[in-house]
């Protein structure tokens, strides 16, 4: 074999090498494309998706960091859930006066009265949904019915549509300080409430239940001091057996202020068969579902109370000896509380939930 034959036989060789080479090269480039897709790459965790944006940087370009803007974060980055939770909470804004016409169209609550009641009850005004609905207390949320109930104020739970039955078939009567209707306390103006005291204290002199409750403590303060001002200065000084008045707020007594008061209304007699000669009060939480300072058994302990001394009072074994004794007038001869004397906290419902959480 010549020398020439011998060389172009490598160089053919050479050749053949080099293209084996480089198909080898491009088989491998090809796989690594693919096994790449499938390569496992964590995905940030719902912290670090809320404080930073992790970035994947590609084989071909070096990671270079960018700032993103708080707001593209928030919508494209957050999933709905963490939206939510991070969404701040609204508030409302808190209730005002509302003029009268405001509620116009809804209806004024009749009265469900008769001589001689056990128990006499007073709301503040009727609320927006027993307004509607024509019935007192008709809220299903409110525990005011079942409160009766469960102190044996009445022997089944009444239906807030039977409130008229209520002195015909339990001798328990309802009524309110101001008639018009409104969602809040806190849309009535002391002037109103005020007004209404005289006209309140007419029905019991008319009636003359044994028990007047109030249920609700800033309508009682408004009461009291319409009868501290047809009570003499000595009886107004403190005494045995005296309730205290609401205290400070964190105290650790919630019920301060509420139960029997120490005054006692002293009806004149009329003849020999009158059943009733004098009317005591009485104070409970406001029966609404928004109030936190008591729940449902700590509304039913009072009531309770309530009915036991209603008992004892028909029984003649209930002493009011301590008690301040007061004499109704006639609604024209009632002398006018001032509204500035009055605190601005008597519009506010006995402690409440916000109204978001009602």
């Amino acid at each position: 074999m010549t020398s020439e034959s011998t060389t172009t036989k490598v160089q053919a060789g050479k050749s053949l090498d080099d293209s084996e080479v480089a198909e080898t090269e491009n088989a491998a480039l090809d796989l690594r494309s693919s096994i790449s897709q499938f390569a496992y790459i964590e995905s940030p965790s719902p912290r670090s998706r809320a404080g930073r944006v992790t970035q994947v940087a590609s084989s071909s370009s070096p990671a270079t960091p960018q700032k993103r803007r708080a707001t593209a974060l928030d919508n494209n980055t957050l999933d709905s859930k963490e939206k939510i939770l991070l969404t701040p909470k609204k508030l409302k804004s808190k209730r005002a006066y509302a003029a009268p016409e405001t509620y116009a169209h809804l209806n004024v609550l009749q009265d469900y009265l008769k001589e001689a009641l056990d128990v006499m009850f007073c709301g503040i005004n009727p609320g927006y949904m027993s307004a509607e609905k024509g019935h007192h207390f008709a809220n299903p949320t409110n525990h005011f019915w079942k409160c009766l109930h469960q102190s044996g104020l009445t022997p089944t739970l009444v239906s807030p549509t039977a409130d008229f039955t209520l002195p015909s078939e339990y001798n328990l009567g309802l009524t309110n300080l101001v008639d018009r209707p409104s969602i809040e306390q806190a849309e009535l103006s002391r002037a109103e409430m005020v007004a209404s005291v005289p006209i309140f204290l007419d029905k019991v002199r008319k009636w003359r239940p044994r028990m007047v409750c109030f249920v609700g403590r800033s309508m009682w303060l408004c009461v009291e001091k319409g009868l501290q001002m047809l009570c003499e200065p000595s009886a107004l000084s403190p005494r045995p057996g005296t309730p205290k008045r609401p205290g400070k707020k964190g105290n650790k007594n919630k019920n301060e202020g509420y139960g029997m008061q120490p005054y006692k209304i002293v009806h004149p007699s009329l003849d020999e068969h009158d059943a009733v000669d004098k009317t005591l009060l009485f104070v409970v939480p406001s029966t609404s579902g928004r109030v936190v300072s008591h729940q449902l058994p700590d509304k039913v302990r009072l009531f309770t109370t309530l009915h036991n001394l209603v008992e004892q009072m028909k029984a003649g074994t209930l002493n009011t000896d301590t008690f301040a004794t007061i004499t109704l007038l006639k609604t024209d001869e009632m002398p006018e509380v001032p509204p500035e004397s009055l605190p601005a906290s008597l519009l506010t419902m006995d402690d409440v939930k916000d109204e978001d959480a009602a």
